[in-house]
């Protein structure tokens, strides 16, 4: 049990001694997500996934572990504590729902603040404050990302962790009870659970199209940046100051600037003059898309024999997948504001910025004011680092020391002759073609138009192959996840919840890609 000052710290501050091997036994061949990322940002996250989370509500997920080498972050989570979680928000759906929608409305009080102290972020100069006040802000953003995860991660709950969607499953077996046409039901489930807000994403993309349709109409010839007027600069330095994150993941932080955003402008101009359209046309016809969803369903949620209990499931999947968008967007701005205060400790120490890639929070205070000494220690967390957070508090062991939970971990080896693969049909279509598994954000570079695009799960930062792809196969998500959603969008072939794809299929190899029934075959 934890003693009463650690019961009141936001963060976990008990440097647990070990973490039990037959647990990591039990979970490391099951469900779980592979980041590109670095230790600081990876640990931090789950501080907030599991210890925060558990710090501000019952139930929650009592545990996470990480195998992490070479900058890619294997992240286990038992599927038993997903569950949980999942019949918690159920029981709320047939009691009374408000209790998750004010749960939402007391995290977006919240959220404000975290936009806030980022907007201050943004004006300060960390390098001229002492080295008291800075650790004191870092401390204070520390603590607001955590909070602005915590509970928000309810909604990783509604993830599918096998074969089949439970969502689609429930929705499904109680139109199939109610004499809907079969041949229906899938449409309709989709239709039911995609989105119908603008995710962070096309919310950019809409913004984009919005200044580019300026800018064509104002400058009927395309200029530089520089020679843009001083209200059509300011329109694409609001690009900048809302969206410079956006391609930010756990280990790659790249600032968008205004010049790189309008040079998005200009490709989008030219590919519409190319294709022979005008940007009014592009944007008239998402508008319509989307106004179409809405009302495709409200309708069938008026017009379909739905329980009502099925009714608010839905809408309770609806605020979900919203409120996980916010929360990776914050993810992203995260990224960007850990990277100014990691080089900054760098600066103020005898440490490099890769070093305090390597540190987690709680070893910050130390560092800076007492100079303590953990090269060796970093050191060996960069071969290779075991970690775990619970409500409790952390383990951490690297180098040598972490082979007892590595020789654990799940090998790609088990998996190699693995002839068919079977997940969840997230987007229906049949696709032909070479796989091209994608690991790390530099990897993206090398995919080419018509390959199978086979990753662990996709991110925003997946957009530009996504859309070249024949096929799209992830290990993980649900029929609520960004590669479905995505996958829908693009008229693309999608089968998520593999599981195993990335170890079983190999780079370069020929599959089929069955997404009306959710298998991924290898040629024999």
């Amino acid at each position: 049990m934890l003693k009463k000052s650690q019961k009141k710290s936001y963060r976990p501050t008990l440097k647990l001694t070990s973490f039990p091997l037959s647990t990591v036994k039990a979970i490391a061949s099951s469900y779980n997500k592979t980041f590109h990322s670095k230790l600081f940002t990876l640990f931090t996250s789950s501080e907030s996934d599991i210890y925060h989370f558990a710090y501000s509500h019952k139930p929650n997920f009592e545990f996470c572990f990480t195998f992490l080498k070479n900058d890619e972050g294997r992240w286990y989570q038992g599927s038993t504590e997903l569950e949980n979680v999942r019949q918690w928000v159920l029981e709320q759906a047939r009691k009374d729902p408000k209790n998750i929608f004010k749960s939402y409305n007391q995290w977006e009080k919240e959220w404000k603040k975290y936009g806030t102290l980022c907007a201050k972020l943004n004006k300060t100069n960390l390098e001229k404050l002492s080295t008291e006040k800075f650790y004191k802000l870092f401390e204070q953003f520390h603590k607001q990302y955590l909070v602005v995860g915590s509970v928000a991660y309810m909604t990783d709950s509604f993830m599918s962790t096998g074969t089949e969607d439970w969502l689609e499953t429930l929705i499904s077996n109680e139109l199939e009870k109610s004499a809907v046409n079969n041949r229906e039901i899938t449409k309709y489930v989709r239709t039911l659970t995609s989105p119908v807000h603008l995710s962070f994403t096309l919310e950019a993309e809409y913004e984009l199209l919005k200044t580019a349709l300026a800018i064509s109409i104002s400058c009927p010839k395309l200029l530089s940046y520089a020679q843009l007027k001083p209200k059509l600069r300011q329109q694409v330095q609001k690009l900048e100051h809302r969206f410079h994150w956006i391609q930010n993941n756990y280990y790659n932080v790249h600032y968008i600037t205004a010049e790189e955003f309008y040079q998005e402008i200009v490709k989008i101009i030219n590919e519409a003059n190319k294709n022979k359209t005008t940007i009014k046309k592009i944007i008239n016809q998402k508008e319509k898309e989307l106004a179409q969803l809405q009302e495709g369903r409200q309708k069938l949620m008026n017009s379909l024999p739905l329980s009502s209990y099925a009714k608010k499931v839905l809408e309770i999947a609806r605020l979900f997948s919203k409120w996980k968008d916010v929360r990776k967007s914050g993810v992203y701005r995260g990224m960007y504001y850990f990277d100014l205060f990691l080089e900054e400790v760098a600066r103020r120490t005898n440490y490099s910025k890769r070093e305090t890639t390597f540190m987690i929070f709680d070893e910050m205070k130390d560092v800076l004011f007492k100079k303590k000494e953990i090269h060796q220690e970093l050191a060996q967390r960069a071969q290779q680092c075991f970690f775990a957070v619970t409500a409790e508090g952390y383990f951490i062991v690297g180098g040598k020391d972490a082979k007892a939970y590595f020789v654990l971990s799940h090998s790609p080896e088990q998996e190699q002759e693995v002839m068919e693969i079977r997940g969840v049909a997230a987007s229906p279509g049949y696709a032909r073609g070479r796989v091209r598994i994608i690991r790390k954000t530099e990897e993206m570079k090398e995919f080419q138009v018509g390959e199978m695009l086979v990753t662990n799960q996709t991110t925003p930062e997946f957009m530009p192959i996504m859309k070249k792809a024949a096929a799209i196969v992830t290990e993980q998500g649900g029929i609520t996840s960004h590669a479905a959603i995505v996958a829908r969008e693009l008229g693309k072939p999608c089968v998520i919840g593999t599981k195993i794809a990335t170890s079983a299929l190999r780079d370069g190899e020929v599959v089929e890609v069955d997404a009306n029934n959710g298998i991924v075959r290898r040629e024999k």
